[in-house]
């Protein structure tokens, strides 16, 4: 389908907005929190669902306190975010009602999607607060986030969310027109790429780093977040939210920014959740005929692993690399790395003697239970 087509017809919308887009003089602007609102109800009322993934409680936190030079610690950040959270949504609350359009407010941490209960409890809220015609507003949980497990930037965020509610469509608003074939700031002869139809390593190559002092994200963390929101059937858009104006104009055809088609061969219902909403709790290396056969959709059985680390329980999601520390996919293991550790390539026949009892699983993950990255960072 072409792009034009893809995005007109698009009925659930994921829209994420940066703190650069909404925060000037490291104050919250409110002009600019009411032209995203207004832009957002045209859309909804064009017949769009839409649930906004929205920065700048850290910034409003600060702002409140008169702080401008931005702190890395994590108890900074958390003050910061208790602080904004409340007053950006106040914020929220005000601009939409203007409209005529109640907002609800979700924070998410990443155990949140990691426990399955939680992510189909997660979706649950989402389908009830839109099916009553209210707004979601998502933000991560920075109060309680800890560094090790944090989403990382409001961009990886918004593409979970999509995966998590099935959005046809995520749209990443941001400081930079879109990808660019290099950075535009440093090369005259860099293009905006318009279209991309596979994420590739030469689309990866072409992000650059870190965006503005009070954002999270880059081009990079945009790149990723196209990749898991494609992988799970969702077009993506890159694009200047300077203007949010922008919003309707995207919805109505125009050309703008950069569109991501979804991937051909989208993860579906339970590999979704293992491969973005599970956090990894160890790594498991195999040797080449492994591989092979997880690459060819068979399970991972205890012969063809060579080593792993980290400490994990029988049901919890690690990595699989190969011996070159290549990531292979991610998967939830049938045994503890204290009993992985006493079979790891060992033959079938053996377990039993080895572990002391019957009740053994044969494959140490199942194919079920297993998703092909075939090279995905992050």
């Amino acid at each position: 389908m072409d792009r034009r087509t893809f995005i007109r017809n698009a009925r659930r919308l994921v829209v994420k907005v940066g703190t650069s887009l909404l925060v000037h003089g490291f104050s919250l602007s409110l002009e600019r929190l009411r032209s995203l609102a207004e832009n957002l109800v045209i859309a909804r009322e064009e017949g769009k669902e839409v649930i906004l993934v929205s920065s700048g409680a850290v910034a409003c936190g600060m702002s409140a306190l008169g702080i401008t030079k931005r702190r890395s610690d994590i108890p900074f950040k958390q003050a910061m975010a208790a602080i904004g959270q409340s007053i950006l949504m106040q914020h929220y609350c005000s601009v939409f009602s203007e409209f005529g359009v109640r907002v609800a407010q979700i924070l998410l941490a990443p155990e949140d999607v990691h426990n399955r209960s939680k992510y189909l409890n997660a979706r649950n809220t989402f389908e009830a607060l839109l099916k009553l015609g209210v707004l979601p507003i998502v933000n991560e949980n920075d109060t309680v986030a800890v560094e090790e497990i944090k989403f990382g930037d409001n961009d990886r965020l918004s593409a979970l969310v999509a995966s998590i509610v099935g959005a046809d469509l995520l749209v990443i608003l941001s400081d930079v027109d879109g990808l660019y074939s290099s950075d535009p700031r440093r090369s005259t002869s860099a293009r905006l790429i318009s279209e991309v139809q596979v994420i590739d390593a030469e689309i990866e190559n072409m992000a650059g780093g870190r965006g503005s002092i009070l954002a999270t994200g880059g081009m990079r963390s945009k790149i990723l977040a196209a990749k898991i929101a494609t992988l799970s059937g969702i077009g993506v858009v890159i694009a200047s939210g300077k203007d949010f104006g922008i919003i309707p104009r995207l919805l109505g055809g125009d050309s703008l920014g950069t569109f991501f088609h979804p991937a051909e061969r989208s993860l579906k219902g339970k590999k979704r959740w293992i491969a973005f909403g599970m956090i990894p709790h160890g790594t498991v290396t195999v040797d080449g005929g492994a591989k092979k056969a997880l690459l060819e959709g068979k399970s991972l059985l205890p012969a063809g692993i060579v080593d792993l680390s980290g400490h994990f329980d029988a049901g919890d999601c690690v990595e699989v690399r190969d011996t070159e520390g290549k990531l292979i996919g991610r998967g939830i293991v049938n045994y503890s790395s204290e009993e992985l550790r006493k079979i790891r390539g060992l033959r079938s026949v053996v377990i039993e003697e080895v572990l002391g009892h019957r009740d053994f699983s044969e494959e140490v993950i199942h194919a079920d239970d297993f998703v092909v990255f075939g090279g995905m960072e992050g």
